[in-house]
């Protein structure tokens, strides 16, 4: 009797069934008593903070989008919303580290509330953040869109301006344009044949190293990178000092609202040349927000912005853009240099400097010309003319012509008056990120989480703008009425949330912002 070995009948992998159609989460257990912990949500006082980003994330966000990025599958986790809500917070509790905020989840009620009573790992919370940036523009422009509709945005005050952000690099990992040059050129004044095999091989590895940084230099049409860091530069500090960092632009709206409808993050090492991109940036997220495409913006820029390309930007666009640049007054160079008043340029095209020699051309540059100074090295005006080893003038036909008619635009009626309302518009929200933020400096130097940090640091601020600019409903029947030690009447709130939301109806009145 002979048995036959055969292979059991193959069958189809079974499919794991979904056992609930959305996403499950942690439960909140933040209003429960723990013997340890005692109850978070009963040891927040009202009017915390907490409470306020809470309201801010259920009622003035919408989360829908990050609970579908979750699956029914597997171990429940944290709401995403509450993840929110803890970052927000931290943002405006000037914690930017996930460690820190983490550690905070330990024993801060706030952050416990705001968890639903549950703690968070690092790593849930800077894979959150990283993961989500998409996320954060949308919310930014939830916001945006609650601000027209509830018509806190004046148009007529809009101002673009720029900060600079100490990026998460090491000043080693920077290469230069010009540093790199000068480096090839002294490398190449060693004869390599007296050199011993291992400082040969140190020679080509320090040539092959500035070799690579003047290709990608001009490559990416940049002066100065980061190794490590692709999105910062070498970017000069009001300190004085240079060192790593990122340029952020901001276009903001409204003197008193102070409200950010575009951001642009970039390594450029100063402002010109970013008018337009900043602009067309916020022009978008208003547009999506509701307003009309033949809205016309009045924006106000600082002389920072007087390129060629913001000017030519400006004019081409007057169908839908009112720009002021400020023009100093005189041709004086704000490094305190000779302007362009004291050279000569003479009817057979020759020029003459300051001290009266003779430059060399002209030389053709675009539309325009430029001269060079002859014997700068051994002039006694040097340190009045320029800081390097030779002077050199431009003159651009357009350029002049665009400031000219700039000039004109500012000595309008009423130009002037609504530029200088640009200080009070776009350098607070600076100073509010810096100080009130403590936000100098990105904790990544991964693209993805700079921009995600970013975007979360604005959405903070415009959710925190948009609680200072609503109007505020006050019920007399919900608040008590008291009187202090003069006899004045005085209105005691329990709690500063609007009253609209209590149901009160037409007995309530608007008390101011």
């Amino acid at each position: 009797m002979t048995l036959e070995l055969t292979s059991p009948p193959e069958t189809p992998p079974v499919k794991r069934r979904r056992a609930h159609e959305e996403a499950r989460f942690l439960p909140d257990v933040s209003g429960q008593l723990d013997p340890m912990r005692g109850a978070p949500a009963l040891q927040v006082p009202d009017g915390h903070l907490a409470w306020t980003v809470k309201q801010w994330v259920e009622e003035w966000l919408d989360c829908g989008e990050l609970t579908k990025s979750y699956s029914s599958l597997g171990r429940r986790g944290h709401h995403p919303s509450r993840l929110l809500a803890v970052w927000i917070y931290a943002v405006l509790d000037k914690k930017k580290y996930a460690t820190n905020v983490s550690n905070a989840l330990k024993t801060d009620a706030a952050y416990i509330m705001l968890a639903g009573g549950r703690w968070i790992s690092a790593s849930v919370l800077r894979t959150f953040r990283r993961e989500n940036g998409v996320f954060f523009d949308k919310a930014i422009q939830q916001t945006i869109a609650r601000a027209v509709n509830e018509k806190l945005l004046d148009l007529d005050d809009l101002s673009v301006d720029s900060a600079r952000l100490r990026a998460h690099a090491s000043s080693k990992s920077m290469r230069t344009l010009k540093r790199s040059k000068a480096r090839l050129q002294e490398l190449s004044k060693i004869d390599v044949a007296q050199l011993d095999e291992e400082a040969r091989k140190q020679h080509d590895a320090k040539v092959s190293k500035h070799q690579e940084a003047v290709e990608s230099c001009a490559e990416q049409e940049r002066t100065s990178y980061s190794t490590t860091n692709e999105t910062a530069a070498l970017i000069k500090f009001p300190d004085g000092g240079a060192a790593p960092g990122h340029r952020v632009t901001v276009v903001s709206v409204g003197q008193k609202l102070r409200f950010i409808v575009g951001m642009l993050l970039n390594w450029m090492a100063h402002d010109g040349g970013l008018l337009g991109p900043a602009l067309l940036e916020a022009r978008r997220q208003l547009l999506r927000a509701g307003l009309a495409e033949n809205t016309k913006f009045q924006v106000a820029a600082d002389a920072g912005y007087l390129s060629e390309k913001d000017l030519g930007f400006a004019d081409a666009n007057k169908d839908w853009l009112d720009v002021l640049i400020n023009v100093p007054a005189s041709d004086v160079d704000p490094n305190g240099y000779f302007g362009r008043d004291v050279f000569v340029i003479l009817p057979d095209g020759s020029a003459r400097c300051p001290a009266n020699r003779p430059m060399s051309g002209p030389y053709k540059e675009g539309d325009g010309r430029y001269w060079r100074g002859q014997g700068c090295v051994k002039c006694e005006l040097r340190s009045k003319c320029t800081r390097g080893s030779q002077r050199k003038l431009r003159q651009s036909p357009r350029y002049e012509a665009l400031v000219a008619g700039m000039k004109e635009r500012l000595e309008q009626p009423g130009a002037r008056t609504r530029y200088n309302r640009r200080i009070a518009t776009v350098e607070p929200v600076f100073a509010y990120l810096e100080d009130n933020m403590g936000y100098r400096r990105a904790s990544s130097r991964h693209t993805a989480t700079i921009k995600a940090e970013l975007l979360l640091h604005v959405l903070a601020y415009n959710l925190s703008r948009l609680r200072a600019g609503r109007p505020v409903f006050l019920c007399l029947f919900c608040a008590e009425l008291d009187r202090d030690q003069d006899e004045r009447l005085v209105i005691r709130l329990p709690r500063w949330e609007l009253l609209d939301r209590w149901g009160c109806g037409p007995v309530c009145y608007e008390a101011g912002s």
